[in-house]
């Protein structure tokens, strides 16, 4: 009897030593043990602008991360130089800052504050239309054309006074100029303009305007940033108008901001409700 006790006592003392045993463990793995992290190995880069114009900015990667991680790589900031009109090839240093007085509370050792990589992948701008690739050229000005005549309606109400029983039509769309404008400055992108001629029609009423829509972001990433088109009213002169004067217009409108070349290859948009009559027989 008094051996059971004993052996039930010896049990007891044991499984006392064992959970303490893991329960120190786990309180060491968890809060307690020095965790060495590289600050520089897991990051993502992502750069702003052509090759050449280009900026660069870092962070620090968090993917499925415990939250003391995450609290301390919010602290994390990045720096990188050079910084500025960044080309393909050249080599940036990245310098990492954090709250060191968190890291020594969590036992963090970090390492290699400091690394460097070489730039690649910038975009490179054309030199002039004759480089830019002409399904790309044709994308871009199909692109600009849709964009008019997606928010026509949106033109007119913002440009022209209507009644709101009027129910105006787009009845044409006529590109009139077109153009690349190469910016003088590595803060503005390269763009290629179109100004249509847009006729709206009511009973037997006709009113037409003249519309400048832009698409920005040329380069040889041959990509249309459909989200980025936007468009202005082009308020030209009558006299300009009636001499179709597009080019004297664009001239001076964007003459002192970039380097204009003309792109011959214009063309008559097809007639909005057309366009709307094959889509539907198809």
């Amino acid at each position: 009897m008094e051996q059971e006790k004993i052996k039930d006592k010896v049990i007891y003392f044991i499984s006392i030593i064992t959970m303490g045993t893991i329960l120190i463990s786990m309180a060491y793995f968890f809060f307690l043990r020095t965790v060495e992290i590289d600050i520089t190995e897991n990051i993502e880069v992502s750069y702003t602008g052509e090759n050449g114009m280009a900026t660069v900015e870092v962070n620090a990667r968090k993917d499925d991360l415990n939250q003391r991680m995450q609290e301390f790589l919010d602290t994390v900031d990045f720096e990188a130089s050079p910084n500025h009109d960044l080309s393909n090839g050249e080599v940036v240093t990245i310098t990492a800052t954090y709250d060191e007085n968190l890291a020594q509370r969590y036992h963090y050792q970090i390492t290699n504050t400091t690394t460097e990589l070489t730039v690649e992948g910038l975009q490179d701008r054309y030199v002039n239309v004759s480089q830019i690739d002409s399904s790309y050229l044709e994308e871009v000005l199909e692109a600009g054309q849709d964009y008019v005549q997606n928010h026509a309606q949106e033109i007119l109400a913002l440009n022209d006074s209507t009644d709101e029983d009027e129910n105006w039509k787009l009845e044409n769309l006529q590109v009139t100029y077109a153009a690349f404008l190469k910016s003088y400055s590595s803060e503005a992108t390269d763009r290629i303009i179109q100004i249509c001629r847009l006729d709206f029609t009511w009973k037997d009423q006709t009113r037409t305007l003249y519309y400048l829509v832009c698409v920005p972001e040329i380069n040889d990433g041959n990509e249309v940033q459909t989200q980025d088109i936007f468009g202005e009213r082009a308020y030209m002169s009558e006299q300009e108008i009636q001499n179709q004067s597009f080019s004297e217009y664009v001239q001076r409108v964007f003459g002192k901001q970039y380097q204009i070349e003309q792109i011959l290859q214009t063309q008559e948009a097809e007639n909005p409700e057309t366009s709307q009559e094959e889509t539907e027989n198809e």
